[in-house]
C-alpha cells in the first residue's frame, strides 16, 4: 500500500538527495524546524514551476523523516515502468478534465489513499494550483486539499489536528545550473478551526479553506501577478536583487529570495497607490532595458557590480591555470552530456529543462563513469588506476561544469567593464534607470 514503507524510496533517497543538492549551487531551507510538526498529519502545498525538481525539493530535501506521498499529474504515470518508479517513489497519480472525465472518478480512490496516509499520521504534497507555472506568478488555487483534508478530519471528529503547510519554491534561475533555490515552510493552517463551518455547510468550508490557502501562498511567493508588466518585475529583480539583499537582509541566508519578495511588493504598492510613480518606473526599466541591448547586455549582468582589471586578471588566470582539469572533466563526461542534450532537444516545454538534466545526471553520469572505468581496467590490467580513474571522473566533471559557469560570469563581467570605461556617461544613465524607487 502507498501508505506503508516503501524500501524503493528508501534505496532512491541517498543518490536522488545528492544528485539533488549538486544540481544547485546552494538550497536554503527556511520555516521547517517552527512550522512543520513531526507528531501531526501534515499536507505540504508547494507552488509549482518547475516540472520534477518542485517534488524533489519537498519530498527529498526536507528534513521529515517519514516518508512524504506526493500527489502529481496523472499523465506521467502512461508508461508501465515509469509508473512503477514513480509509486516506488510514493508519488500517486491526480486525474484532471483533460485526462477525461471518465478518470475524474478514480480521484476518489486516490483521495481515500490520501485521507488514510494523513490518518496514519505520515505527510502528504500536492501543488494546489493543479499544473505547473513557468512563470514567476501564482495560479489560482484548486479545491484538491481541501476537499481531501476535511472529509479526512471529518472522518475522525477533527480531532487528527492535521494541519497544512504552504510553501514557497523560488529559483534565482529557473533554468540555470548550479544556481539557487529558496525553499520557505510558512505558517501551517489549523484545519480543526473549520470543523463546525463544515458540520453546517461542507462547501463552504472548502471554500473559506481554499480563499485561506491562497491567502497564505500570495504572503510568501515572489508573484508576479501583472502579466503586463511581468518582464519589468523580472528585471527589477535582476538589477537590485543583490543589492537589496545585502542592504536589508545581510545576515539571511535566504536574502536574495526576501529582497525579491520586497521589489515585487513595492511595485505593487507603487501600482496600486501611485500610478504616476509607477509608470515612471516602468518607462525608466524599459529605456535601461533598450540601452543596455544596443550594447550587447541584457539585466543578468551585474552593470553596478563593474570587476576591476587586477579581478579580471587574476580570475582570467585562475581559469586558465584550471583549464586542463576542465577539460579531462568535460572529456570523460562528453556521452552524458550529448545524451542530456539529445533529451532536452525532445521537450518543446523549457520547464523540463531543469528535470532533464537532472535526471541525466543522475542516471547517466555514474553509468558511463562505472563502464569507461571498467574498460580502462580491462585495457590496462590495472584495476588501481581503474578505481581512481572511477573516483576522481565524477569529481573533475562536476568541476568542468563549474569551471564553465565561471567562465561565462568572467566573460560578462569583462564586457560589463568595458562598458563602463568606454561609455561612463550611458552607465551612469543606466544606473539611475534600473534603481529601484524605496521610500520605506
Amino acid at each position: 500500500m502507498i501508505y506503508r514503507y516503501d524500501f524503493r524510496y528508501t534505496l532512491a533517497k541517498l543518490p536522488v538527495k545528492t544528485a539533488l543538492r549538486l544540481n544547485f549551487r546552494k538550497i536554503v531551507f527556511t520555516g521547517r524546524e517552527k512550522n512543520v510538526s513531526r507528531e501531526k498529519p501534515i499536507i505540504f502545498v508547494p507552488n509549482h514551476r518547475n516540472a520534477l525538481i518542485d517534488a524533489l525539493l519537498i519530498v527529498y530535501a526536507s528534513y521529515h523523516r517519514k516518508q512524504v506521498v506526493f500527489l502529481a499529474r496523472a499523465d506521467i504515470f502512461k508508461q508501465k515502468l515509469v509508473a512503477w518508479i514513480l509509486r516506488g517513489l510514493r508519488i500517486i497519480p491526480v486525474f484532471r478534465i483533460r485526462d477525461g472525465k471518465d478518470n475524474l472518478d478514480k480521484n476518489r480512490d486516490i483521495f481515500e489513499s490520501a485521507a488514510r496516509i494523513l490518518r496514519k499520521n505520515n505527510p502528504i504534497a500536492l501543488f494546489p494550483e493543479g499544473k505547473h507555472n513557468p512563470k514567476q506568478s501564482l495560479l489560482p488555487i484548486q479545491k484538491a486539499v481541501p476537499r481531501i483534508v476535511l472529509p479526512t478530519e471529518a472522518s475522525r471528529a477533527f480531532e487528527l489536528n492535521s494541519q497544512i503547510v504552504p510553501v514557497s519554491i523560488y529559483y534565482r534561475d529557473i533554468l540555470g545550473f548550479l544556481s539557487d533555490a529558496f525553499v520557505t515552510f510558512g505558517t501551517p493552517i489549523e484545519v480543526a478551526k473549520y470543523k463546525e463551518i463544515y458540520q453546517e455547510n461542507p462547501g463552504l468550508a472548502t471554500n473559506q479553506l481554499r480563499q485561506e490557502l491562497e491567502r497564505s501562498l500570495k504572503s510568501i511567493v515572489v508573484d508576479i501577478w501583472n502579466d503586463e508588466f511581468y518582464e519589468e518585475y523580472r528585471h527589477a529583480i535582476d538589477w537590485n536583487g543583490d543589492k537589496i539583499a545585502k542592504e536589508k537582509f545581510p545576515d539571511r541566508k535566504d536574502a536574495f529570495y526576501l529582497s525579491s519578495l520586497h521589489i515585487v511588493r513595492s511595485l505593487d504598492e507603487l501600482y496600486e497607490n501611485n500610478r504616476t510613480a509607477f509608470d515612471t518606473r516602468i518607462t525608466a526599466f524599459r529605456e535601461a532595458d533598450m540601452i543596455l541591448k544596443e550594447h550587447g547586455l541584457t539585466s543578468k549582468d551585474q552593470i553596478w557590480k563593474s570587476s576591476g582589471k587586477w579581478d579580471l586578471f587574476i580570475r582570467f588566470k585562475a581559469l586558465v591555470f584550471t583549464s586542463p582539469v576542465m577539460l579531462f572533466g568535460f572529456l570523460n563526461g562528453i556521452f552524458p552530456l550529448l545524451i542530456n542534450r539529445k533529451l532536452i532537444s525532445l521537450f518543446k516545454d523549457k520547464q523540463f529543462v531543469p528535470s532533464v538534466r537532472y535526471a541525466s545526471g543522475l542516471i547517466f553520469v555514474p553509468i558511463f563513469d562505472l563502464i569507461q572505468s571498467l574498460l580502462l581496467g580491462a585495457l590496462t590490467k590495472n584495476w588501481l588506476l581503474a578505481l581512481a580513474y572511477f573516483l576522481v571522473t565524477p569529481a573533475t566533471f562536476y568541476f568542468a561544469l563549474y569551471w564553465r559557469k565561471w567562465w561565462k560570469s568572467a566573460l560578462r563581467d569583462r564586457k560589463t567593464a568595458r562598458f563602463r570605461k568606454q561609455f561612463p556617461q550611458v552607465w551612469e544613465q543606466v544606473i539611475k534607470l534600473t534603481g529601484l524607487s524605496d521610500k520605506k
